[in-house]
Protein backbone atom coordinates (compact mmCIF):
# COMPACT_ATOMS: atom_id res chain seq x y z
CA UNK A 1 0.00 0.00 0.00
CA UNK A 2 1.04 3.77 -0.34
CA UNK A 3 2.46 5.57 2.57
CA UNK A 4 -0.35 7.94 4.51
CA UNK A 5 -0.96 11.11 3.62
CA UNK A 6 0.41 10.95 -0.09
CA UNK A 7 -1.32 9.52 -3.35
CA UNK A 8 -0.02 6.30 -5.19
CA UNK A 9 2.50 7.15 -7.08
CA UNK A 10 2.32 10.75 -6.26
CA UNK A 11 5.82 12.60 -7.32
CA UNK A 12 7.28 15.28 -4.37
CA UNK A 13 6.58 19.04 -5.75
CA UNK A 14 10.45 19.76 -4.88
CA UNK A 15 12.04 21.60 -7.88
CA UNK A 16 15.01 18.46 -8.93
CA UNK A 17 18.04 20.48 -9.72
CA UNK A 18 20.25 19.64 -12.74
CA UNK A 19 17.39 17.60 -14.05
CA UNK A 20 18.49 16.52 -17.96
CA UNK A 21 15.44 17.76 -19.32
CA UNK A 22 12.58 20.53 -19.32
CA UNK A 23 11.09 19.56 -15.78
CA UNK A 24 7.55 20.12 -17.26
CA UNK A 25 8.49 17.85 -20.31
CA UNK A 26 9.56 15.56 -17.68
CA UNK A 27 6.37 15.71 -15.66
CA UNK A 28 4.17 14.95 -18.62
CA UNK A 29 6.72 12.02 -19.43
CA UNK A 30 6.64 10.51 -16.16
CA UNK A 31 2.55 11.39 -16.08
CA UNK A 32 2.46 8.97 -19.45
CA UNK A 33 4.78 6.09 -18.01
CA UNK A 34 2.00 6.22 -15.53
CA UNK A 35 -0.65 5.90 -16.91
CA UNK A 36 0.76 3.07 -18.66
CA UNK A 37 2.04 1.03 -15.93
CA UNK A 38 -1.93 1.38 -14.72
CA UNK A 39 -3.16 -1.24 -16.74
CA UNK A 40 -3.12 -4.54 -16.20
CA UNK A 41 -1.19 -5.96 -17.22
CA UNK A 42 1.13 -2.95 -18.70
CA UNK A 43 2.23 -3.09 -21.57
CA UNK A 44 5.43 -4.24 -22.11
CA UNK A 45 6.72 -2.66 -24.90
CA UNK A 46 4.97 0.91 -24.59
CA UNK A 47 6.24 1.04 -21.27
CA UNK A 48 9.83 0.53 -22.36
CA UNK A 49 9.36 2.92 -25.35
CA UNK A 50 7.71 5.76 -23.15
CA UNK A 51 11.12 5.17 -20.44
CA UNK A 52 13.33 7.15 -22.07
CA UNK A 53 11.79 10.18 -22.67
CA UNK A 54 13.32 11.52 -19.31
CA UNK A 55 16.64 12.05 -20.72
CA UNK A 56 15.22 12.65 -24.82
CA UNK A 57 11.86 14.51 -25.00
CA UNK A 58 11.54 13.81 -28.81
CA UNK A 59 11.79 9.80 -28.74
CA UNK A 60 8.86 9.27 -30.19
CA UNK A 61 7.79 6.11 -28.14
CA UNK A 62 4.46 5.43 -30.59
CA UNK A 63 7.22 5.12 -33.37
CA UNK A 64 8.97 2.48 -31.73
CA UNK A 65 5.89 0.40 -31.10
CA UNK A 66 5.06 0.88 -34.54
CA UNK A 67 8.03 -0.16 -35.72
CA UNK A 68 8.26 -3.43 -33.72
CA UNK A 69 4.96 -4.03 -34.42
CA UNK A 70 5.46 -3.56 -37.96
CA UNK A 71 8.64 -5.95 -37.60
CA UNK A 72 6.24 -8.80 -35.97
CA UNK A 73 3.44 -8.30 -38.85
CA UNK A 74 5.81 -8.84 -41.33
CA UNK A 75 7.61 -12.38 -39.60
CA UNK A 76 4.21 -13.91 -38.93
CA UNK A 77 3.15 -13.07 -42.67
CA UNK A 78 6.03 -16.04 -43.38
CA UNK A 79 4.88 -18.45 -40.72
CA UNK A 80 3.36 -21.23 -42.02
CA UNK A 81 0.20 -22.31 -39.56
CA UNK A 82 1.24 -25.46 -38.84
CA UNK A 83 4.53 -25.02 -38.03
CA UNK A 84 6.50 -26.71 -35.12
CA UNK A 85 7.82 -24.04 -32.52
CA UNK A 86 11.32 -25.30 -33.47
CA UNK A 87 10.26 -24.07 -37.15
CA UNK A 88 8.67 -20.39 -35.81
CA UNK A 89 12.02 -20.49 -33.86
CA UNK A 90 14.18 -21.01 -36.52
CA UNK A 91 12.17 -18.04 -38.73
CA UNK A 92 12.97 -15.52 -35.63
CA UNK A 93 16.37 -15.84 -35.17
CA UNK A 94 16.90 -15.70 -38.94
CA UNK A 95 14.61 -12.60 -39.26
CA UNK A 96 15.85 -10.51 -35.58
CA UNK A 97 19.84 -11.66 -36.31
CA UNK A 98 20.44 -11.80 -39.70
CA UNK A 99 18.17 -9.69 -41.45
CA UNK A 100 17.25 -7.01 -38.61
CA UNK A 101 20.65 -7.54 -37.67
CA UNK A 102 20.40 -7.05 -34.21
CA UNK A 103 23.68 -7.67 -32.06
CA UNK A 104 25.14 -7.76 -28.71
CA UNK A 105 26.96 -4.26 -27.68
CA UNK A 106 29.64 -5.95 -25.66
CA UNK A 107 31.87 -2.89 -26.27
CA UNK A 108 29.84 -0.20 -24.59
CA UNK A 109 27.66 -2.59 -22.53
CA UNK A 110 27.12 0.67 -19.86
CA UNK A 111 25.69 3.19 -21.89
CA UNK A 112 22.82 4.37 -21.15
CA UNK A 113 21.45 4.30 -25.15
CA UNK A 114 21.32 0.42 -24.87
CA UNK A 115 18.15 0.72 -22.80
CA UNK A 116 17.02 2.77 -24.47
CA UNK A 117 14.60 1.35 -26.86
CA UNK A 118 14.29 3.90 -29.71
CA UNK A 119 18.49 3.92 -29.77
CA UNK A 120 18.16 -0.12 -29.06
CA UNK A 121 16.16 -0.19 -32.58
CA UNK A 122 18.06 2.85 -34.35
CA UNK A 123 21.57 1.31 -33.67
CA UNK A 124 20.43 -2.57 -33.85
CA UNK A 125 22.41 -3.02 -30.59
CA UNK A 126 21.91 -3.28 -26.57
CA UNK A 127 21.97 -5.60 -23.93
CA UNK A 128 20.58 -8.52 -22.98
CA UNK A 129 16.97 -7.31 -21.45
CA UNK A 130 16.11 -4.43 -24.53
CA UNK A 131 17.69 -7.26 -26.79
CA UNK A 132 15.11 -9.69 -25.74
CA UNK A 133 12.42 -7.36 -24.93
CA UNK A 134 12.33 -6.74 -28.72
CA UNK A 135 12.80 -10.58 -29.68
CA UNK A 136 10.06 -11.63 -27.24
CA UNK A 137 7.60 -9.07 -29.27
CA UNK A 138 8.45 -10.10 -32.18
CA UNK A 139 8.49 -14.05 -31.32
CA UNK A 140 4.82 -13.72 -30.09
CA UNK A 141 3.62 -12.03 -33.19
CA UNK A 142 4.90 -15.31 -34.74
CA UNK A 143 3.00 -17.31 -32.17
CA UNK A 144 5.83 -18.70 -30.21
CA UNK A 145 5.52 -18.55 -26.15
CA UNK A 146 7.96 -16.58 -25.13
CA UNK A 147 8.88 -15.07 -21.35
CA UNK A 148 11.30 -13.55 -19.84
CA UNK A 149 13.30 -15.00 -17.21
CA UNK A 150 15.56 -12.49 -14.48
CA UNK A 151 18.24 -14.81 -14.47
CA UNK A 152 21.04 -13.27 -12.42
CA UNK A 153 23.42 -11.47 -14.11
CA UNK A 154 21.97 -11.64 -17.73
CA UNK A 155 18.49 -11.94 -18.67
CA UNK A 156 17.14 -14.74 -20.79
CA UNK A 157 13.87 -16.07 -22.63
CA UNK A 158 12.38 -18.97 -21.80
CA UNK A 159 9.78 -20.19 -24.89
CA UNK A 160 7.39 -22.72 -23.39
CA UNK A 161 6.75 -26.21 -25.70
CA UNK A 162 4.24 -28.87 -25.72
CA UNK A 163 6.69 -31.17 -24.20
CA UNK A 164 8.82 -28.01 -22.21
CA UNK A 165 10.72 -25.62 -22.45
CA UNK A 166 13.90 -24.08 -24.04
CA UNK A 167 16.12 -21.23 -22.30
CA UNK A 168 17.42 -18.71 -24.86
CA UNK A 169 20.63 -16.05 -24.81
CA UNK A 170 19.12 -13.39 -26.93
CA UNK A 171 22.39 -11.69 -26.00
CA UNK A 172 24.55 -14.73 -27.50
CA UNK A 173 22.97 -14.87 -30.66
CA UNK A 174 19.98 -16.79 -29.90
CA UNK A 175 21.92 -19.49 -28.40
CA UNK A 176 19.94 -22.12 -26.63
CA UNK A 177 20.89 -22.99 -23.10
CA UNK A 178 21.28 -26.76 -21.66
CA UNK A 179 20.80 -27.02 -17.41
CA UNK A 180 24.04 -28.01 -17.21
CA UNK A 181 25.53 -24.54 -18.81
CA UNK A 182 22.91 -22.57 -16.66
CA UNK A 183 24.06 -24.19 -13.65
CA UNK A 184 27.60 -23.23 -14.65
CA UNK A 185 26.68 -19.92 -14.68
CA UNK A 186 25.08 -19.96 -11.22
CA UNK A 187 28.14 -21.52 -9.67
CA UNK A 188 30.33 -18.42 -11.45
CA UNK A 189 28.11 -15.59 -9.71
CA UNK A 190 28.09 -17.76 -6.66
CA UNK A 191 31.89 -17.39 -5.86
CA UNK A 192 31.91 -20.84 -3.79
CA UNK A 193 28.99 -19.53 -2.45
CA UNK A 194 25.31 -21.22 -1.68
CA UNK A 195 23.93 -21.62 -5.27
CA UNK A 196 20.07 -22.14 -5.41
CA UNK A 197 18.29 -24.83 -7.23
CA UNK A 198 18.04 -23.60 -11.24
CA UNK A 199 14.40 -24.37 -11.43
CA UNK A 200 14.03 -20.71 -8.69
CA UNK A 201 16.06 -18.86 -11.24
CA UNK A 202 13.90 -19.88 -14.33
CA UNK A 203 10.67 -18.49 -13.30
CA UNK A 204 8.93 -16.22 -15.85
CA UNK A 205 9.20 -12.55 -15.10
CA UNK A 206 5.86 -10.46 -14.86
CA UNK A 207 6.13 -7.62 -17.17
CA UNK A 208 6.86 -5.26 -13.86
CA UNK A 209 9.54 -7.34 -13.24
CA UNK A 210 10.93 -7.01 -16.44
CA UNK A 211 10.65 -3.21 -16.03
CA UNK A 212 11.80 -3.10 -12.93
CA UNK A 213 15.11 -4.42 -13.79
CA UNK A 214 14.72 -2.53 -17.06
CA UNK A 215 15.26 1.06 -14.97
CA UNK A 216 17.26 -0.79 -12.17
CA UNK A 217 19.89 -1.46 -14.92
CA UNK A 218 19.70 2.30 -16.27
CA UNK A 219 19.81 3.95 -12.82
CA UNK A 220 23.01 1.78 -12.08
CA UNK A 221 23.88 2.87 -15.31
CA UNK A 222 23.58 6.66 -14.32
CA UNK A 223 24.96 6.02 -10.62
CA UNK A 224 28.22 5.00 -12.11
CA UNK A 225 28.63 7.76 -14.35
CA UNK A 226 27.78 10.20 -11.58
CA UNK A 227 24.59 11.43 -13.59
CA UNK A 228 22.45 11.77 -10.19
CA UNK A 229 19.83 13.76 -11.61
CA UNK A 230 19.09 11.35 -14.11
CA UNK A 231 19.13 8.66 -12.02
CA UNK A 232 16.21 10.35 -10.04
CA UNK A 233 14.26 10.48 -13.31
CA UNK A 234 15.11 6.73 -13.78
CA UNK A 235 13.82 6.35 -9.55
CA UNK A 236 10.92 8.09 -9.98
CA UNK A 237 9.43 5.70 -12.75
CA UNK A 238 10.72 2.66 -10.23
CA UNK A 239 8.28 4.36 -7.18
CA UNK A 240 5.89 4.78 -9.66
CA UNK A 241 6.06 1.18 -10.88
CA UNK A 242 6.49 -0.51 -7.43
CA UNK A 243 4.75 1.77 -4.93
CA UNK A 244 4.18 -0.75 -2.18
CA UNK A 245 8.36 -1.36 -2.33
CA UNK A 246 9.55 0.70 0.42
CA UNK A 247 12.74 0.26 -0.67
CA UNK A 248 12.30 2.46 -3.61
CA UNK A 249 11.18 5.31 -1.64
CA UNK A 250 14.17 4.81 0.71
CA UNK A 251 16.24 5.29 -2.61
CA UNK A 252 14.37 8.05 -4.18
CA UNK A 253 14.94 9.95 -0.33
CA UNK A 254 18.45 9.49 -0.95
CA UNK A 255 18.81 10.52 -4.48
CA UNK A 256 17.10 13.57 -3.20
CA UNK A 257 19.13 14.32 -0.19
CA UNK A 258 22.41 14.20 -3.43
CA UNK A 259 20.55 16.56 -4.95
CA UNK A 260 20.05 19.12 -2.18
CA UNK A 261 16.03 18.61 -2.10
CA UNK A 262 15.75 18.29 1.33
CA UNK A 263 11.64 18.40 1.78
CA UNK A 264 11.57 15.99 -0.99
CA UNK A 265 14.04 13.67 0.94
CA UNK A 266 12.58 13.82 3.77
CA UNK A 267 9.29 12.78 2.34
CA UNK A 268 10.69 9.89 1.31
CA UNK A 269 12.22 9.18 4.41
CA UNK A 270 9.17 9.53 6.09
CA UNK A 271 7.24 7.22 3.65
CA UNK A 272 9.98 4.77 4.24
CA UNK A 273 9.34 4.37 8.00
CA UNK A 274 5.85 4.31 7.89
CA UNK A 275 5.94 1.27 4.79
CA UNK A 276 8.50 -0.88 7.06
CA UNK A 277 8.75 0.50 10.29
CA UNK A 278 11.78 -1.88 11.71
CA UNK A 279 14.34 -1.68 9.03
CA UNK A 280 17.92 -2.73 9.14
CA UNK A 281 18.83 0.68 8.17
CA UNK A 282 16.64 2.46 10.58
CA UNK A 283 19.11 4.06 12.73
CA UNK A 284 20.78 5.33 9.33
CA UNK A 285 17.88 6.72 7.96
CA UNK A 286 16.79 8.42 10.67
CA UNK A 287 19.84 10.14 10.84
CA UNK A 288 19.16 11.25 7.51
CA UNK A 289 15.67 12.55 7.87
CA UNK A 290 16.55 14.78 11.43
CA UNK A 291 19.49 15.91 8.49
CA UNK A 292 17.01 17.01 5.94
CA UNK A 293 14.18 18.13 8.34
CA UNK A 294 16.84 20.80 9.67
CA UNK A 295 17.77 21.75 5.93
CA UNK A 296 14.23 21.79 4.98
CA UNK A 297 14.09 24.84 8.40
CA UNK A 298 16.55 26.26 6.71
CA UNK A 299 15.11 27.47 3.29
CA UNK A 300 12.27 28.82 4.96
Amino acid sequence: MSPPGRPKGESPSAQREGSPVNQAAEDEALAQFRRLIERAPPPLLDCAAHVPLYADPHCEPHRVVCTVRQWGEKLAARVPADSSPQHRLRLLNHFFFAELAFRANEAEYYEAANSHLHRVIERRTGIPISLSLVYMELGRAAGLKLHGVGFPGHFLVKLLTHDGALVIDVFAGGQALSAEALRARLAALAHGGEVLPLEIHLRVASERDILARLLRNLKAIHLRSGQTAAALQVQQRLVALRPDDADEWRDRGLLFAQLECPRAAAEDFLAYLSMHPAPPDARQIRERLDQMQRAARRLN
